[in-house]
């Protein structure tokens, strides 16, 4: 009774264990909805251990065993090909997706950077994206130009004369604004301080001044957003040039009980994403913040 009670643990304890672990992860597979990768491995596991049981009770022949385990096989590979494939189209999901946002923030930082130059040379911000188009590729913005350094001393009474007309205490080392306006002094007594320095207000091209440079092209390469083009600016990542940032600005908002401003906001939906939470922007209609959403995170 022992020995074939021995016998039979040795022939059936391999396939018993196999249906066992079989049964189980389908009975957890099914009550907890995995995907059918997961599932196709419990029925394989379960007819392999069947597979086994019915080899070791001389129910199948050797030729039946290999063919079934063969299809058996032949099935494991599919499904192992199949989850491969299933795991790299969700890894290149995530990559897409994480690229699109990056795309988009700089997008919108660079919408942001164009804005405030315009604002600050003109006083206001590009209301319709034509506009900003025209300002981004043929617009211009201010640039000191500087050569030598402020003199490391007090100005002079001639020199404060000349500068201020009047009698004011002279008790401080000469700020960049009095050297600049006594680098123009021609009848100087000291105008041998000033040689070499300069500082000049040009007018700078926009695009080249910011988009064109290296750094800005470098950083563009390592972010993997490749070449800029200024007239996709205004077009949301992978939308295919269809949808456009929504731009707003609004006139003579109210701030306190006089004050008003022109305020800005730009914003739209993250690529790939349906829900409104899901915007993402700059600025406020509001109020004269422009902080982007990202910002906030």
């Amino acid at each position: 009774m022992t020995n074939n009670l021995s016998v039979l643990l040795k022939k059936y304890s391999v396939p018993a264990l196999f249906l066992i672990v079989g049964i189980l992860l389908l009975v957890v597979g099914i009550k907890t909805g995995q995907d059918w990768t997961f599932m196709m491995s419990a029925v394989l596991m379960f007819v392999a251990g069947a597979l086994s049981a019915l080899y070791s009770s001389g129910k199948l022949k050797p030729g039946m065993l290999l063919v079934l385990g063969g299809m058996a096989g032949i099935a494991a590979i599919a499904a192992l090909y199949m989850s491969t494939s299933s795991v790299k189209e969700t890894i290149d999901t995530q990559d897409r997706n994480a690229n699109a946002y990056t795309w988009s923030m700089q997008n919108l930082m660079d919408i942001r950077y164009i804005q405030k130059e315009h604002f600050k040379k003109n006083g206001t911000y590009l209301k319709t994206w034509d506009e900003f188009t025209d300002f981004l590729n043929n617009g211009t913005i201010p640039f000191v130009e500087s050569e030598g350094t402020v003199p490391g001393r007090r100005i002079t009474t001639d020199e404060r004369d000349f500068i201020y007309g009047d009698t004011r205490a002279i008790d401080n080392k000469m700020t960049e604004e009095e050297a600049v306006l006594l680098s123009r002094w021609a009848e100087n007594p000291k105008s041998a301080d000033f040689v070499g320095f300069r500082r000049d207000t040009v007018q700078m091209d926009l695009f080249k001044s910011k988009f064109g440079t290296k750094a800005y092209k470098t950083s563009r390469e390592r972010l993997g957003l490749g070449k800029f083009y200024s007239d996709s600016l205004r077009y949301i990542p992978y939308s295919a040039g269809k949808d456009e940032w929504l731009l707003e600005v609004m006139d003579s908002v109210e701030i306190g009980a006089e004050f008003k401003i022109q305020t800005l906001k730009v914003s739209g939906m993250r690529p790939f994403f349906k829900n409104k939470d899901d915007m993402i922007g700059f600025g406020s209609k509001n109020s004269a913040d422009l902080t982007g959403t990202w910002e906030n995170e």
